[in-house]
């Protein structure tokens, strides 16, 4: 008959006793997603899944909490563990419910008669508590000891081994194939083993010995069926080291350095026994040689600092490639932190994938210690006066809060650091209090334009559009982030928000962005986000020649059709740099007119053109997706701007019911100078479509409108790529047809052309017969043909600036645009005042009296211009030498 050799517990760690307490936690819910967040903050142990204890309770709070989406070790470091690694420490901690239901079970089948019986029995039944007491802590140990002692048929041969002996020995080796079989699959685990030191073995010759790395190369445990007849009924009493016997014995301790059997038992008490241990291995010297399994190199965490809640991938996945790298600064001129940026392509889809790495990420622990106690203060601070609650003041407050505590912190601590460190930290504090934590820094990164969030936000990572192409990010907000995010929104815009006002519009004049947010009852899981920057400096004509978005004759063009006063519709897709080309064409109109303009977010740059001279009065309405008592409509501040006087007219959107007012205005001149705005459409018939059959406007009425361009989102060669271009300029015919077919009523002057990358002009503006450009020719009183050459004039001027741009890009900025167009202007005016110019409106020669025919007179002025706005490389060189001097 055979007996059992039980498992030795050794020095069992932290095993768990009934009601015993676990470590303290909180359960946190959202609308997607449980939280499980385990207080290590007071705990003497490591807070690491390494330590024994610590995966005692750590399982015993999941076995209690069957359900979560992350579980959270809140020390110095947060380490969430969330996806296939809380899904591995589930599967770990639920071994334990898998073995121990076969405890009760019957370890002796059918009537024995042995009087080793009450022995096969008890020592069967101690090997099942100590592998359910080891799976408690150490469950791959646990079930790697199983695995094994099935393996080499750990139960010692009796004297005589009758054959009722060997089938009970084989039911419960089937037994303990069952636990194998039936418990789940727990994952593959790196495993220490050091090597044992001065084993008694003795190698036979000609035979390699196995070493202990060799059987645990599958540290699952698994045991397939059909090993188990191939695996022999008994080990042999002496065995090669290469046996699973001799591997077994390498690794489990038996003989005498085993463990004693537990005491208490009835009618076995202070007797010993044989056993196996699943400790480690046993040297000569009486020592032993731990088996250790690393549970933190496989079951990996995501490790953040306290202060942040937001998870951040460190390590880009597998199936990517690099691209490219480079580092960008903070967004404050006194920020001196450097921000890591790489840039992958994945190789399974066609994706591009932004990573991030901020240096808060990587603090050592005293700066995590030290921020820690400063951040605490800061929450629980109460000013003695409102300074922190005016927007535009509330950073600085905070900033400089947090500098004088940091001060206050470092004097008692008796520590330094530089006065670049303090700054640094200073901005940290300052960053996760007020302003936008993560997002600020994506926000700071010059090629990026779009940074979005959708719901729900803690399961689907920040998608970022650079330089055009959407890319998904290693970032992924949580449900506190954005809560925090529409607070601060809705104390700086003043605006509602909630169930009953899903929507919030504004815009962050400190970064230059534009926001949209979208929640409940509209989202339907959850709050969702849209950050849109504006440009940090104007766009310039000369700036997008560059970018290639138009050609240097359409900003020529452009800025004739500025100049000229002509009512301009910019129409495209979101996103298509509708307002970018907007602002690049205020900088066009001189700037002796006055411009009004009405938004509803602004987004112009009305400041910058102010400071820049000209004469901007911008005003607001409400917000275009939802209504709010305390605002103004955009039909009554459209209103309001027409009884101002006379002006140019800029509407940021046109898109409602004061179109028909400002297409009134236009008829009958109330609107001033020009009219230039923003719309919808995808091409100018659509745009025709949307202004007389939507919005209601009589197609007479639409007339008014001189032209209409079209802003579109490149895809070249169908890549991934997108790149913004202005793919069509058209004009408005004068047709005597009162209702006009949309193809009747458009004449395009420039198209776009795939093949060449670059718009192009059409038929009727290579053989002057734009009526646009004539109907601004008759009102200088210049012929269609100076008309054109003041376009080449204006063309070889922008040109000139784009190509110096790109060895001097100030010159593209709109300080220099604007004084290449004073320059122009004075000049043009310099003309003017002269006779023979030909330029004066009404200008008739006088015959008879030697100033020549009319001919004479034209040929006369384009030499004029010729002479005075020089094509040589002198006039060039003055160019410069203006904008260099400035």
């Amino acid at each position: 008959m055979d007996t059992v050799s039980c498992l030795n517990p050794g020095q069992l760690h932290g095993q768990s006793k009934e009601g015993e307490e676990l470590c303290p936690y909180k359960n946190r819910h959202t609308k997607n997603r449980k939280t499980i967040v385990i207080n290590c903050k007071e705990c003497d142990s490591e807070s690491s899944l390494n330590d024994p204890d610590c995966r005692r309770k750590i399982f015993g709070i999941l076995r209690k909490e069957v359900h979560a989406d992350c579980l959270v070790l809140s020390r110095l470091y947060e380490r969430d563990y969330e996806g296939k690694a809380l899904e591995s420490l589930y599967t770990l901690a639920g071994f334990r419910e898998s073995v121990i239901g076969y405890g009760g079970m019957k370890m002796v089948p059918g009537p024995c008669t042995r009087p080793e019986k009450s022995d096969c029995l008890g020592e069967r039944k101690d090997f099942m508590e100590i592998l359910i007491e080891n799976a408690e802590y150490d469950p791959m140990k646990a079930r790697l000891a199983l695995s094994m002692f099935i393996q080499v048929k750990g139960l010692k041969k009796v004297p005589g081994d009758p054959p009722e002996c060997a089938a009970c020995s084989e039911h419960f080796y089937h037994l303990l194939y069952e636990i194998l079989e039936k418990a789940p699959f727990l994952p593959n685990m790196p495993v220490k083993i050091p090597a044992p030191q001065n084993h008694d073995f003795s190698v036979p010759a000609g035979e390699t010995g196995w070493s202990a790395e060799s059987l645990l190369a599958d540290t699952s445990g698994e045991l397939a069926p059909g090993e188990m007849a191939h695996v022999p009924p008994h080990v042999p009493p002496h065995v090669p080291p290469h046996s699973p016997a001799k591997i077994l014995k390498s690794l489990l301790q038996q003989g005498e350095n085993g463990i004693k059997r537990r005491e208490g038992r009835e009618g076995r008490e202070g007797r010993e026994s044989e056993s196996l241990t699943i400790n480690g291995c046993t040297n000569t010297d009486g020592s032993t040689t731990d088996v250790f399994f690393e549970y933190e190199s496989r079951i990996k965490p995501h490790v953040r600092p306290p202060f942040s809640s937001s998870r951040i991938y460190t390590e880009a996945p597998r199936n990517t490639e690099f691209l490219e790298c480079y580092d960008i600064s903070g967004r404050d001129e006194r920020d001196e932190r450097v921000l890591e940026i790489s840039i992958y392509r994945y190789t399974d889809r066609p994706e591009k994938l932004y990573m991030i790495r901020p240096p808060e990420y990587n603090l050592r622990p005293e700066e995590l210690r030290l921020l820690e106690k400063v951040r605490k203060r800061m929450i629980r601070h109460r000013p003695g006066d409102l300074a922190f609650t005016d927007p535009a003041g509330a950073r600085k407050y905070f900033r400089r809060m947090a500098r004088e505590f940091l001060l206050e912190e470092l004097l008692s601590g008796e520590k330094s650091v530089s006065p670049e460190e303090l700054e640094s930290y200073s901005d940290l504090l300052t960053r996760y209090t007020n302003g936008l934590g993560i997002v600020e820094d994506l926000l700071s990164d010059p090629r990026v334009t779009d940074v979005y969030i959708n719901a729900p936000a803690d399961l689907n990572a920040v998608h970022v559009v650079l330089e055009g192409e959407e890319c998904v990010s290693n970032v992924f907000l949580s449900q506190d982030d954005l809560d925090a995010l529409v607070s601060r929104f809705r104390t700086i815009s003043g605006r509602p928000f909630g169930e009953a006002v899903p929507v919030l519009e504004l815009n962050l004049e400190d970064f230059g962005v534009r926001v949209s947010v979208i929640g409940d009852s509209l989202s339907a899981n959850g709050l969702a986000y849209a950050f849109r920057k504006h440009a940090r400096d104007p766009w310039t004509l000369p700036k997008l020649v560059n970018t290639g978005s138009i050609s240097s004759f359409a900003a020529g063009l452009l800025s004739f059709l500025m100049d000229g006063q002509a009512s301009v519709l910019i129409a495209g897709e979101v996103g298509a740099g509708k307002t970018s080309l907007l602002s690049a064409m205020l900088l066009e109109i001189p700037q002796k007119y006055r411009v009004l303009t009405i938004e509803d977010t602004h987004e112009l740059p009305i400041e910058k053109l102010q400071g820049l001279g000209w004469k901007v009065q911008g005003m607001s309405s409400h917000s275009s997706v939802l209504k709010s008592g305390a605002e103004i409509s955009p039909e009554t501040a459209l209103r309001a701007a027409l009884r101002l006087g006379s002006s140019s007219l800029v509407i940021g959107e046109v898109r409602g019911p004061e179109v028909k007012v400002l297409y009134e205005a236009m008829q009958v001149g109330q609107a001033g100078n020009s009219v230039i705005g923003t719309i919808h459409g995808s091409s100018a018939e659509n745009v025709y479509e949307r202004i007389v059959h939507t919005l209601g406007v009589p197609p007479a009425s639409f007339k008014a409108t001189d032209a209409v361009i079209i802003c579109s989102t490149i895809r070249p060669g169908g890549s991934m790529q997108k790149l913004k271009r202005v793919s069509q300029i058209a004009e408005i015919t004068g047709s005597p047809i009162e209702n006009p077919e949309p193809g009747e009523l458009f004449t395009d002057i420039m198209t776009y052309d795939a093949a060449r990358d670059s718009l192009l002009p059409g038929e009727v503006l290579e053989q002057g017969q734009s009526e646009l450009i004539e109907k601004i020719a008759r009102k200088w009183g210049i012929s269609i043909d100076q008309a054109l050459k003041n376009i080449e004039i204006r063309t070889r001027i922008k040109e000139k600036i784009a190509e110096e741009g790109k060895r001097r890009p100030a010159l593209l900025e709109a300080e220099a645009v604007s004084e290449a167009n004073n320059i122009f202007w004075l000049l043009m005016d310099s003309m003017k005042s002269r006779d023979k110019t030909g330029f004066k409106p009404g200008f008739e020669p006088e015959t008879g009296k030697g100033s020549g025919t009319e001919a004479e007179i034209e040929t006369g002025t384009k030499a004029e211009i010729e002479s005075e706005i020089n094509f040589t490389p002198g006039f060039e060189t003055d160019f410069e030498a203006d904008f260099e001097a400035d």
